[in-house]
């Protein structure tokens, strides 16, 4: 897409693209750690990046399921075992998952070691593993990373200069949400997680309790929630962090280590698992194999029904143009104020398969709702409510009736579908606002059977202007342009393998091919 729109731009736009990608991939080249589909790290965030490998054990865990006859609210048949947190009958505040005696490290130095007697391997009980760490070391003196620490620690996050974690664009947006919701202003990312594994309200929300929704909502509103409502927030802050250090000019110009709060960004969106070339996330849990497996279902991928998703390469894209920015970190050439737009618009085109996930559960729930499904749509609903909400509170408010409060008889199908595409232009904070377009969403899907058709863009020129937004032409302006002119040089220099370039680039060409026949 990003070549595309640079082509149907000026020359001199589409000359600053190319020249971006080229920067790009000649660093990619010279790199030497794991890539993360397309996008090579200058800096070691390897251990950062096996919190996915926390998420696969945590739903490896969470037990059994009812299945489609398990109705919401109904009761199910299948047999509970508490110890092995099997069964359906997890219904009550008493019958939390099995949680308490797994994956407890030591308090002290080396803290990346277990407590003795304690074990913690891919049979550990789930709340334990989300709580305390598995897989993502961070060495003897800050032990391992935990996804539950993303969320509960919210409040007082900070690179120690710039704008906190708290006070982040889109964060900002998520805590004014939730807050009027009558959930913490800041926590309620680990609140939610931690309610849905012990069975309870969620702090002073009344509107759903997750001892009476029944196991298989909890099961998804824990595995998919996880990653919507603790990582996703948290891969947002990593970007906001490199911003920070740009601006307080902490920064060394072109040093690879300047890089390490914009790699840590990504490997939180891909992980470990989701394979070093583009389009292979089979196995990946974060958000990088979410936006994979939506394009799917709603034809959006770069080759239609396969090959990747096209948002995915927008995003690498941006992720790999800001990696630049970021190496030569230089305020007064305009590369603090390029990340910040680069980190708004990866902000707001991560909603686009949230969305997806939310109109393909609205479907699914519309004449009956499955337990499992209704969980679904609650992770999906949840990611995007501030989002909905800060546009149109009304259309968010009969979402939030039907996810939240369980009522799917006050508002018709067709009525919240339509209110959530009618904001769709006006989502994200920032440079983000209006990325997101009715035909990145697409229509629904059951195969390649059109089961839904979606929302059309009501004027295709101003479509266009807001895609030629996601390169360089319009968003990052000729600052950028200047810098990477400079940087390519640099970068030549510096480049030692051809082979990675040469890979690639044939990659990129065919993903640009591809989308061009479109």
């Amino acid at each position: 897409m990003l070549g595309r729109n640079a082509c149907s731009r000026t020359w001199g736009s589409g000359l600053c693209l190319l020249l971006a990608m080229g920067v790009c991939l000649l660093d990619l080249a010279c790199a030497t750690f794991t890539y993360f589909g397309g996008y090579e790290p200058l800096t070691d965030v390897a251990a950062h990046s096996k919190i996915d490998l926390d998420l696969i054990d945590i739903i490896s865990n969470l037990g059994g399921t009812c299945g489609a006859p398990c109705l919401l609210s109904a009761t199910c048949p299948a047999t509970s075992v508490a110890a092995e947190g099997t069964g359906c009958n997890y219904d009550g505040s008493i019958l939390a998952f099995p949680s308490g005696d797994h994956c407890e490290f030591s308090p002290d130095e080396p803290k990346n070691e277990l407590l003795s007697g304690i074990t913690c391997d891919e049979s550990s009980n789930a709340y334990d593993i989300w709580l305390n760490g598995q897989h993502s070391d961070k060495g003897v003196e800050k032990g391992i990373r935990k996804i539950s620490g993303f969320a509960s620690g919210a409040a007082a996050k900070s690179s120690g200069h710039g704008v906190d974690y708290k006070d982040n664009k889109y964060i900002a947006i998520m805590n004014k949400y939730w807050k009027s919701k009558g959930l913490d202003e800041h926590t309620w990312g680990y609140d939610m997680i931690k309610a849905a594994f012990d069975g309870t309200t969620v702090t002073a929300n009344p509107d759903l309790n997750f001892g009476t929704v029944g196991r298989d909502f909890r099961k998804e509103a824990i595995q998919k929630g996880i990653v919507y409502l603790n990582v996703f927030p948290y891969v947002i802050w990593e970007m906001q962090d490199q911003v920070n250090d740009c601006n307080a000019g902490t920064l060394t110009n072109n040093d690879d280590d300047s890089v390490h709060a914009w790699d840590e960004a990504i490997a939180f969106y891909a992980g470990s698992t989701v394979g070093g070339s583009y389009g292979t996330s089979d196995i990946g849990k974060l958000q990088f194999a979410l936006a994979d497996k939506r394009c799917g279902n709603f034809k959006t991928c770069t080759n239609e029904f396969s090959g990747g998703s096209q948002v995915n390469a927008d995003i690498l894209a941006l992720f790999n143009a800001g990696k630049e920015a970021a190496r030569t970190g230089v305020a007064a050439n305009g590369d603090c104020d390029t990340l910040d737009t680069l980190m708004d618009k990866i902000s707001a085109l991560s909603l686009v398969p949230f969305v997806q996930g939310v109109m393909r559960y609205l479907y699914k729930t519309k004449s009956v709702a499955s337990a499992k499904e209704a969980g679904e749509l609650w992770a999906f609903a949840t990611a995007v409510l501030p989002f909905v909400n800060e546009v149109d509170s009304g259309a968010a408010e009969k979402l939030y009736q039907r996810a939240w409060a369980g009522d799917f008889s006050a508002n018709s199908y067709e009525d919240i579908k339509s209110g959530i595409e009618s904001t769709l232009t006006r989502l994200g904070a920032g440079d983000g606002v209006g990325l997101v377009t009715c035909s990145m969403i697409g229509d629904l899907y059951d195969g390649t059977v059109l089961s839904n058709v979606g929302c059309s863009d009501s004027n295709s020129n101003s479509k266009k202007d807001k895609e030629i937004e996601l390169g360089v032409g319009l968003g990052l302006g000729l600052p950028l342009c200047a810098s990477l002119v400079a940087v390519v040089f640099l970068s030549v220099a510096r480049h030692r393998n051809q082979r990675k370039f040469d890979e690639l680039l044939a990659k990129q060409t065919t993903l640009r091919d591809n989308y061009n026949k479109v």
